[in-house]
């Protein structure tokens, strides 16, 4: 299915480039122009550019988006069990059903996700999920960015082969440039403290991140209280997974206590707030968190909690959120939840991506702004993050590849995909009855 990638060199000229940047630099127009993998020229229009120019004469570019927390194949269950709590989702619906996938399935979910996060303009992913090297397949193929979490659950004596499997493949990757080992510890309630701190120990001892789900719901909190007399922030730093490459997901149940913790780890947090309202499991502090230091990035979970992969919606609904827990509408603003999506993530997954700028990593999405929903544009990045959707978006370059260029997905045959991932998620829940 894999098809020639069209790579640069190639120039956005474009009435506005947003380079998400430290200063928020605005270029009313602006150009931005891609060579070798990287970005080579941001700012005002030029005369003259290199290879093919792409004008956008209402549209906008911008860095491309950042999914903190996935788990991709399980797009295959976009609204298998809705409206049902965390727990009795994941033991009565969820967990028997991941027991028929193969390996096969979750190549296919992942690049089913792959098809739907690059046309809503995200170009890497932090996953976590079982057949890892069925993932980096799937992503590989689709010429997006992966944190491929190796995923670990019960005891130590349980899970070694596991370390056997990751070794492997950090050895496998370790020259790829899309390509991100990270270990998976599930959660808490799923490790034993003895696999837990085997992670952090090697974790630490090869530099690799750690993707860990943490304080999701407050049944979570409570039954971590009860056993352990710890919240689960104060119970993954005593076991030792909670550092500067840790990834934390969700962390929608917090005290103060909790934040500083974080605060002093350096630990980042991937904030899903469709997963976590949709779940019934409350909203993270992310305003709070941000104010302590902590940085805070974007996820969507997976498609089964989430429904869509779409960080827009995600973007919006964050800042919603805050604001309606604030009582004040100036408390986060849209510049704020594009930070989230852009460069949160970046520095979540150690990226060098999140903004342009001339030799940054040609990561970005452009979308065309002439459409009734997206005019008059008094702010661009209001527009962006409050109006702005996901077929809005006609570009998406990831590693100095056009991997969506003018709306068609050049990497794969989506249509064969689409078929496919249909046949194989009716086959799962055939085998499960």
């Amino acid at each position: 299915m894999n098809v020639d990638k069209p790579c640069g060199p190639f120039t956005f000229r474009a009435k506005t480039v947003l380079t998400g940047d430290a200063a928020q630099a605005v270029f009313s127009p602006g150009e931005v122009t891609v060579a070798d993998r990287l970005i080579t020229y941001v700012g005002p229009p030029r005369q003259g550019a290199a290879g093919r120019v792409i004008d956008l004469p209402a549209g906008m570019v911008l860095p491309a988006f950042i999914n903190a927390h996935q788990h991709a194949a399980m797009a295959l269950f976009r609204g298998y069990a809705d409206d049902v709590r965390l727990m009795p989702w994941l033991r009565q619906h969820i967990w028997p059903l991941e027991e028929h996938l193969s390996s096969d399935d979750v190549y296919t979910g992942t690049l089913l996700a792959c098809a739907e996060m690059i046309r809503s303009g995200t170009a890497a992913f932090l996953d976590m999920y079982m057949f890892p090297q069925a993932v980096v397949r799937a992503a590989e193929e689709a010429g997006m960015r992966i944190g491929v979490s190796w995923p670990f659950v019960g005891t130590l004596e349980t899970a070694a082969p596991r370390f056997e499997h990751l070794a492997a493949g950090i050895a496998q990757w370790a020259d790829s440039r899309l390509t991100q080992v990270w270990l998976g510890p599930h959660a808490p309630y799923t490790c034993s403290e003895d696999l837990l701190r085997r992670v952090g120990e090697y974790a630490g001892d090869r530099d690799l991140g750690i993707h860990v789900h943490l304080a999701e719901s407050r049944e979570e909190v409570e039954d971590m209280r009860g056993e352990r007399g710890l919240s689960p922030i104060a119970y993954a730093r005593e076991v030792g997974i909670l550092g500067p490459r840790t990834v934390v997901a969700h962390a929608a149940v917090l005290e103060p206590a909790d934040i500083a913790i974080m605060a002093a780890s350096g630990a980042s947090v991937a904030h899903c707030p469709v997963s976590n309202l949709k779940l019934g499991n409350g909203v993270a502090p992310v305003r709070q968190l941000l104010d302590a230091g902590v940085n805070v990035a974007l996820g969507s979970d997976g498609a089964a909690s989430t429904n869509t992969l779409d960080l827009f919606v995600e973007m919006r609904l964050a800042a919603w959120l805050q604001k309606s827990a604030a009582g004040d509408p100036a408390s986060f603003t849209a510049g704020d939840a594009l930070g989230l999506a852009t460069i949160g993530g970046a520095r979540a997954l150690g990226l060098a991506t999140g903004v342009l700028a001339a030799g940054r990593p040609a990561d970005l999405v452009a979308t065309q702004g002439w459409a009734a929903h997206l005019q008059p544009v008094h702010d661009p990045v209001s527009t962006l993050v409050y109006a702005t959707r996901p077929d809005d978006v006609r570009y998406t370059v990831i590693d100095g590849a056009l991997v969506l260029d003018d709306g068609v997905i050049t990497t794969f045959d989506e249509e064969a995909l689409l078929q496919e991932a249909g046949e194989r998620a009716r086959r799962l829940v055939e085998a499960r009855m």
